[in-house]
């Protein structure tokens, strides 16, 4: 049985033969091959387009439609569940379309379900369809999809329509630009998934060149052909000045694809300028041939007079709705017993074996609002060894690293550590690997400390203080301008440290610098505010800012390319220079820190740890340097406890 929840749920070749289907729209209409069928909408949300288009759809193809259109209205108000709800309604229907305001909630009615189920809208999580009328759309006014770029604008962040196509788009081998408003920036986790999966870079967008969109200008270029790489500019200043100045300039744009404000999605309303076409865009000769598409309703974003101009075709991609979901529906129904050909989860798939266990960090997300419902399921990204391991939730995507392992058969458990997968992926085979959010969880199991080798001080207390002392003083000689200063530490150790720096900095200029934290696996803000903690200083702004990225130790580099990825997305600073309290070496992306307390080359089986006085139970500050005993997780005897604030 086919379900269409993501863009990945369909290959490229089939969202080719989706749109061959749609071509014969007419011929479609008189062959009547739904006659007999019935479709459910099912809309927890308020749509126009999307619900009438599949209605319409689904009765050009000759079948029938049942519909409740205001699900508040429904057995939702009595507290009837997803999963009731799906087992029900597909005993009336042979297939259900359905949009839902928590991100991954149709994948969980899906699981359910006895018929396909289509994802109209999900949170801010996918809109497929919408995905394959803007294709389809692209394709009828520029031919192929290859070598096109577009540039997708404004809500980036909560814009579902934006995360399916900037997939989308990248399996065509098209470049995509990202003009976002401010604090509304693409998720890290859309841009991970591009460059794991599709292997595109960034690079930022010369400033002059999007000013008829809007007048403050951080795009980026993504690009399967990596021109520059973005997330290596630790260089200070002129250098790094001189090298965006001459990025991504002169582009040809083919396509604007303009969104709206995402209100309904927003806790907090965003300032700054947001982007909007008008009669500046019109008049630009460089735009002469280039598209406006919007997914539509707009607010202001979109002037009236792009409505009569021939290159304002957001009301033509509208209509092409129709044609494609009635595409889509005779597609699906043609395999009804087929499984599809895309392979959406390739990597590895984890359920915890014990009832504690990671839950998604991302709130809206269905399995944190209606577990009853659905199953803690997980993707082990990439679990290689001598690498940090990340899952992904499988309903919303939202990923987070995983900080503490456990063994269910021995009781063991461990804060993540590289030299240890091997093991965990036989526990992983045989059911026995346990991963906890927090020490607290594993400890209320009856988990105990796996025990590590012998541990060596690196960093006294004392030791730790005077390496913040030197690298303050290094940061203020280098500084030109100290009231444009900004610390960022890498959560949470990293963080931590920063504070700790930027209460250094203050006692050595008697004012302190503003300061905040990266949260690179996260649901939340990316890019937050620390310091000041005043509720009315709005968000960080990074434009032309002199930043310090701190994290507490160096290894391979990834952590810090992503931080630098997330900085680079959220404004364009003056400089960005980093500070590490230990380098270890064994670099895998060549960053090159500014600012070291120590360099400590180490074996590759050796793990650092820097542990911070009142963060996670410690009582004290130092470095530790350490080896696991790979053998410990099943067979150990119990380590004594005075070796257990040490292992963690």
């Amino acid at each position: 049985m086919r379900h269409l929840i993501s863009i990945a749920d369909l290959t490229n070749d089939e969202i080719e033969e989706v749109f061959a289907l749609a071509d014969r729209a007419q011929e479609l209409r008189k062959e009547r091959s739904a006659t007999g069928h019935i479709m459910a909408t099912l809309f927890y949300e308020p749509s126009t387009r999307t619900r009438l288009s599949f209605e319409s759809a689904m009765q050009r193809l000759g079948g029938s439609v049942i519909s409740c259109s205001d699900m508040k209205s429904s057995s939702t108000a009595k507290g009837e569940t997803i999963a009731d709800t799906a087992k029900v309604v597909s005993s009336y229907a042979d297939v259900l379309v359905v949009r839902h305001h928590w991100d991954g909630a149709v994948q969980a009615m899906a699981e359910h379900a006895d018929v396909p189920v289509i994802n109209a809208g999900d949170g801010a999580h996918e809109h497929p369809t919408q995905t394959l009328c803007d294709l389809y759309t692209l394709r009828k006014e520029k031919g192929a999809l290859k070598g096109l770029t577009v540039v997708v604008c404004g809500d980036l962040r909560n814009g579902r329509t934006i995360h399916s196509l900037v997939f989308a788009l990248a399996r065509f081998g098209a470049n995509v630009v990202t003009l976002a408003a401010n604090g509304m920036a693409l998720p890290h986790y859309v841009i991970e998934r591009l460059e794991r999966e599709y292997g595109y870079g960034l690079a930022p967008v010369a400033a002059n060149d999007l000013s008829a969109v809007v007048t403050e200008t951080d795009a980026l270029y993504l690009t399967p052909k990596q021109p520059h790489q973005l997330a290596l500019f630790t260089q200070v200043d002129e250098v790094i000045q001189a090298r965006l100045s001459s990025m991504a300039t002169g582009l040809r744009y083919d396509a604007f694809y303009m969104t709206r404000k995402q209100k309904e999605r927003m806790k907090d309303g965003a300032s700054g300028s947001y982007p909007s076409i008008g009669a500046d865009f019109l008049r630009e000769q460089r735009f002469q041939d280039t598209v406006v598409m919007h997914p539509l309703p707009r607010v202001d974003e979109l002037s009236p007079e792009v409505d009569k101009d021939r290159r304002g075709i957001y009301f033509k991609q509208a209509a092409y709705g129709v044609p494609v979901r009635m595409a889509l529906l005779k597609f699906l129904f043609d395999r009804r017993e087929k499984l599809t050909g895309a392979q959406k989860h390739r990597s590895v798939v984890y359920e915890s074996p014990e009832a504690i266990g990671p839950q998604c960090r991302n709130p809206n997300c269905v399995t944190l609002n209606e577990s009853i419902s659905t199953r803690r399921k997980f993707q082990i990204l990439s679990p290689e060894e001598g690498s940090a391991w990340v899952i992904a939730c499988l309903y919303c995507d939202h990923r987070s690293k995983v900080q503490y392992i456990g063994n269910a058969k021995s009781k063991r458990y461990s804060s993540f550590d590289p030299g240890l997968v091997r093991s965990l992926r036989e526990w992983l085979k045989t059911g026995e690997l346990a991963i906890f959010d927090t020490i607290k969880e594993a400890e209320e199991l009856g988990y105990e400390p796996i025990k590590s080798g012998p541990q060596r001080i690196l960093l006294n207390e004392s030791e730790i203080n005077q390496a913040l002392v030197d690298i303050a003083r290094q940061i203020l000689r280098d500084c030109q301008n100290s009231d444009r200063l900004l610390i960022l530490g890498v959560r949470s150790v990293g963080s931590q440290l920063a504070q700790r720096l930027a209460q250094e900095i203050e006692k050595q200029r008697q004012r302190r610098p503003e300061s905040g934290e990266i949260e690179i696996f996260g649901a939340g803000e990316e890019l937050r505010r620390v310091s000041p903690a005043d509720a009315d200083a709005g968000p960080l702004n990074l434009k032309d800012r002199e930043v310090i990225l701190v994290d507490d130790v160096l290894y391979t580099g990834r952590t810090v390319k992503s931080a630098l990825s997330i900085i680079f997305r959220s404004g364009r600073p003056q400089s960005v220079r980093l500070a590490v309290l230990i380098d270890r070496g064994h670099r895998e992306v060549p960053v090159r820190p500014n600012y070291v307390g120590k360099n400590i080359p180490t074996a590759e089986n050796e793990r650092v740890r820097v542990k911070l006085r009142g963060f996670d139970q410690e009582n004290r500050d130092q470095a530790v340097l350490y080896s696991m005993d790979h053998a410990a997780g099943a067979t150990a005897p119990l380590p004594a406890r005075e070796g257990t604030a040490a292992s963690r």
